[in-house]
């Protein structure tokens, strides 16, 4: 789906706020619960200019948790709308994953990096849900530089 700007926009400054609050919580509890990252990928975080890589942390879990209730997943996808169940997901300095394999974790890697580009949760959110109702999940800015740099390992 993709929505007019001005829409895109709406919607994201009215989500991002509430968006940003559940980001900045499950950051927490990966931080809590999760694992240092291996020397590989802490090497690959430093190479993206990541702030202190050694305090990232990475959780695996059989499911992605998401902000809104399984049913609202349900019907957000049957409206069209960019609602699905995540392979992994970075929340702020907290990495949550299903499967831990080197390509998904360098592409959330990534939006670790741009989390602290554009400032934090609030701003990361507010960009990243205007980008994906605007441009379509996939293309994305956002999504397109993660996937880009990601491979370029």
């Amino acid at each position: 789906m993709q929505l007019p700007a001005s829409l895109a926009h709406v919607l994201a400054d009215g989500l991002a706020p509430s968006l940003a609050r559940w980001s900045a919580t499950r950051e927490t509890a990966i931080l809590v619960a999760g694992t240092p990252l291996d020397p590989t990928l802490r090497d690959f975080a430093r190479d993206l200019g990541i702030s202190d890589p050694a305090g990232l942390r990475l959780q695996i879990t059989p499911r992605i948790p998401l902000p809104c209730p399984d049913p609202l997943v349900t019907l957000a996808g049957r409206l069209g709308l960019p609602v699905f169940r995540p392979a992994g997901m970075a929340l702020g300095r907290g990495i949550a994953v299903v499967d831990p394999a080197p390509a998904t974790l360098r592409h959330e890697l990534v939006h670790v990096a741009q989390y602290q580009r554009l400032g934090g949760h609030l701003p990361f959110m507010r960009c990243y849900i205007f980008e994906c109702l605007h441009h379509g999940y996939l293309d994305a800015p956002l999504e397109i530089e993660a996937r880009n740099v990601s491979r370029t390992v």
